[in-house]
């Protein structure tokens, strides 16, 4: 297994640089068990870059730096950097790269990227009333399929198996119906 393999390199060679996550309660058997142990040693504790939006700027020049051939390096706007603050980032670092890639191969305007033009879900305030864990299941779906369409609304809500009128209604419930 690639565990294994892993492993066993790592018996063989402690100095190979490795970077590693690992979801606590997630399944384990005896070769991960080791591998963690191993790791664990040498671990940095991280905090998640919700807990960490001061990094927000340094990570966005740091993406930003090196655009794709004929493009300018992006810049950001106050708003749209205060967007991405807002943001919880459940899937982190590698979520904010994500973001800036998106941004980067979409756009055609020109000077700081401005808050209208990230995805959907960075675009809208956070929600001002605290949702049940449906609720918030709920929004995530729909921001996703609106991301995955392109922001396209009625393919969002196909997608969803919803109607449009829905899609608006609970767009307008979790007030998301500004951006």
């Amino acid at each position: 297994s690639d565990v294994a393999a892993l492993l066993s390199l790592l018996e063989r060679r402690p100095a190979v640089p490795l970077v590693a996550t690992h979801t606590p309660g997630a399944p384990t058997g005896p070769c991960l068990s080791r591998l963690l142990d191993i790791l664990s040693a040498r671990s940095v504790a991280l905090p998640p870059l919700r807990e960490r939006v001061d990094d927000i700027p340094a990570l966005l020049t740091a993406f930003t730096g090196h655009p794709s051939p004929g493009r300018p390096p992006l810049t950001w706007s106050l708003d749209a950097r205060r967007a991405l603050e807002q943001h919880t980032w459940p899937g982190n670092v590698a979520e904010l790269a994500h973001v800036v890639r998106e941004v980067a191969e979409r756009r055609r305007a020109t000077g700081p990227v401005r808050r209208e033009e990230l995805p959907y879900g960075l675009r809208v305030p956070p929600a001002t009333r605290r949702l049940s864990g449906m609720e918030r299941a709920e929004r995530t779906a729909i921001l996703e399929a609106l991301r995955r369409h392109g922001d396209n609304k009625a393919r969002a809500a196909e997608s969803l198996g919803i109607g449009r009128a829905t899609l608006y209604r609970k767009l307008r419930a979790y007030g998301m119906d500004q951006a």
